[in-house]
């Protein structure tokens, strides 16, 4: 234990260190903290357009609202690449001390710029002919733009701060209004970073991809995706998040790289879902809600509230009618830093061992209980929702069976090693009053 205490200390904290102030790596988490109030807005409305009752579906689809809520789908969750891409140069330059919208403006611009635009369909009133469109595609700036939205984000917030800072800006007498001044001054540098978009757009046209997009996806984005969402990925990125956090490591390290990619993954599904087609990432999205903060927060410490009813020393029911509401709610800090478990010899194995025999068995169950007929990528719950609640509703008593057995994994594996804690706090508890 303290071997692996010195090495994460020594390799792991540091890298941690880095990161949070590093400024692609805050500024990347940053731009996803900040378009929260699209996913859970977002998600707010496709609950309503995809509540798990067959009748209330069907009711939409007879009174045509079906197709309402198919756009607002498409407007939040299928356009969060727009989002990000704002987002992450707006952050980018603001940590920067410079003026932040023009480079969140700029950014989508640019990001429009290197989208194919020309498409050939079938119109109306053409006799079936093929009809050239110029359009920007749907696809590009949900779930399969991620990636370059990111990529597009920092170059352009990079070269906003450059050229600020070799003062490529037009400078106006104080005569001239502020607020035209501020509007002004940096045109130029507008004219430089869009320049720079239509000369890479140029470029991806001499290449056997015609654009950064398809590029991007067939070199880098899917096989990411692939790769995050195979179940063995995802119990080792699970896994690691704990241990880190064990070690008092904060596993936004780990998710700040990979929730990209999984976001998108969703968004996949999602557009499956819709289209009536088989979820391509639907072992990947159980395996986030088992392993995930749903069951008491980072660790699944739900087991080891439900193990505190049995606690015999004053210590830990002190701790339990503290803990035990928040950590219902998926929020376990209390918890982590109160009992304590971090940095605590005696919870390190059910904080690290348990997201592998969970992942173990949510990947067995997945075939056996047939949950591909009900479970609905439709519904994103909060954060806070509790992982029965959020099973049931996310894929019915299917998902709602998982969600039991995960409670039931986490109680057996914290149980033994909190009565080892419970037993020493009694212990001294009795001694300190003879």
């Amino acid at each position: 234990m303290k071997n692996l205490q010195k090495f994460l200390n020594k390799f792991i904290a540091p890298i941690a260190k880095w990161m949070s102030h590093n400024l692609f790596f805050s500024s990347l988490a940053e731009a996803f903290m900040r378009i929260t109030p699209i996913t859970l807005g977002g998600a707010l409305v496709l609950l309503i357009g995809n509540f798990p009752i067959p009748a209330w579906m069907q009711f939409l689809q007879k009174v045509g609202w079906a197709t309402h809520f198919s756009a607002a789908q498409n407007a939040t969750m299928n356009v969060l690449a727009l989002f990000v891409v704002f987002n992450f140069a707006y952050v980018y330059a603001e940590k920067c001390k410079y003026n932040p919208l023009p480079a969140g403006l700029l950014a989508i611009s640019g990001f429009l710029i290197l989208m194919p635009q020309d498409y050939m369909a079938k119109m109306l009133g053409t006799n079936g002919k093929l009809t050239k469109l110029t359009a920007f595609s749907t696809n590009y700036v949900g779930a399969s733009g991620i990636v370059v939205a990111i990529l597009v984000g920092w170059l352009i917030g990079w070269f906003y701060v450059f050229l600020n800072k070799k003062h490529l800006v037009i400078k106006l007498p104080s005569s001239v209004p502020p607020n035209v001044a501020e509007s002004l001054q940096p045109s130029l540098i507008a004219g430089a970073v869009l320049i720079l978009m239509t000369i890479i757009r140029g470029l991806f046209a001499y290449t056997p991809f015609n654009d950064i997009f398809d590029f991007v996806t067939k070199i880098i984005q899917v096989p990411l995706q692939g790769f995050t969402a195979s179940p063995i990925s995802l119990i080792a990125i699970f896994t690691l998040a704990n241990l880190l956090w064990f070690f008092g490591i904060h596993p936004n390290m780990i998710y700040g790289i990979v929730m990209p990619i999984l976001m998108a993954n969703g968004i996949l599904n999602q557009n499956a879902y819709k289209a009536g087609h088989a979820l391509p990432y639907l072992t990947m999205a159980v395996l986030m809600i088992a392993l995930g903060n749903a069951f008491g927060g980072q660790g699944t410490t739900i087991g080891l509230i439900i193990s505190m009813f049995r606690a015999k020393s004053q210590r830990y029911k002190e701790m339990l009618k503290l803990a035990s509401v928040p950590a219902l709610f998926n929020i376990n800090e209390p918890l982590i830093f109160g009992m304590p478990i971090m940095l605590n010899p005696t919870f390190f194995i059910p904080m690290v061992v348990t997201p592998i025999i969970i992942g173990v068995v949510t990947w067995v169950l997945i075939p056996v209980i047939n949950i591909a007929h009900t479970f609905n990528p439709m519904i994103m719950l909060p954060w806070t929702t509790p992982g029965i609640i959020a099973g049931f509703i996310n894929g019915g008593f299917s998902l709602l069976l998982i969600a039991i057995v995960v409670v039931v994994i986490s109680t057996l594996m914290w149980y033994p090693f909190f009565k080892i804690a419970d037993n020493q706090a009694y212990k001294e508890e009795q001694d300190g009053d003879r």
